[in-house]
């Protein structure tokens, strides 16, 4: 469970037993979405609190684990990612300055950046195997992540619109400026703001390659933009309510009389 990479062999993308942790991890959160589906706002926010106190400590176990097993370059344990952002916005909701930031990360980040690793969780499940801590962890840590996206959205503790969107991007770039200073003096990878290591996008490998500010801007925009592909169903699906709700309230049998 706390093998050093190369030990067993990795589970790997796609392979069974990523199906089905996939599966079970999806069964997971639709059982728990449902049971607490009339959840208040208060009680959902009281227990993303809860999550910060748990994830932060899971968070200092790994960071303990990879220390002890020699793994001390700053890729291997600094927390900053995009997913490890949902750490710091849980802690954000602990301030009345910060938790609109908070929320707004964990609303719109939520479920498309945890539901991404869930299917291409390539950084443990292509190095550890199956019950390895780090492929365990990953996947209760990004559902949580994607239940409290949902839930978010279903305790209508974040209201999609461009104002949570801008607190939105000013929460990211800031996470982003700090990967980005570290990246450029200790010559890691956070965020992947350096290079396109294992990103399952070949294409990503192509314009890195051809050039680096091309690549950077790409996966800026592409951390951005979270906020406004939700903005973007919600204008779809309010117009095709809007359009059906006119075609049901039109009175055809008055229409025909007419005619």
């Amino acid at each position: 469970m706390f093998s050093t990479p190369g030990t067993y062999p990795a589970v790997g993308l796609f392979s069974v037993g990523h199906l089905i942790s996939v599966g079970l991890c999806l069964i997971l959160i639709a059982v728990v979405v449902i049971l607490t589906k009339n959840m208040s706002r208060q009680r959902y926010m009281n227990l993303l609190k809860l999550f910060a106190i748990i994830f932060t400590g899971l968070e200092l176990f790994k960071i303990a684990w990879s220390f002890s097993v020699g793994y001390v370059y700053t890729d291997a344990w600094v927390p900053l990612y995009f997913c490890s952002l949902f750490i710091f916005a849980l802690w954000c909701l602990w301030s009345n300055k910060l938790k609109d930031y908070g929320i707004a990360f964990i609303g719109y980040a939520g479920i498309i950046a945890g539901g991404a690793f869930l299917l291409f969780p390539t950084t443990s499940f292509a190095t550890y195997p199956l019950f390895h801590f780090q492929c365990i962890y990953s996947m209760i840590y990004h559902s949580t992540m994607v239940y409290s996206g949902i839930m978010a959205l279903k305790t209508k503790s974040l209201n999609v619109n461009l104002k949570t969107a801008k607190r939105y991007i000013c929460f990211c770039l800031i996470f982003m400026f700090v990967a980005f200073s570290i990246n450029l003096n200790q010559g890691s990878n956070l965020m992947f703001l350096t290079h396109p290591y294992r990103i399952p996008i070949p294409l990503l490998k192509v314009i890195h390659n051809y050039s680096y500010l091309l690549y950077l801007s790409i996966i800026v925009a592409a951390h951005l933009a979270f906020p406004f592909v939700y903005i973007g169903i919600c204008a779809i699906i309010k117009l095709f309510t809007r359009h059906k709700v006119e075609i049901e309230d039109f009175d055809f049998e008055e229409a025909e009389h007419r005619n």
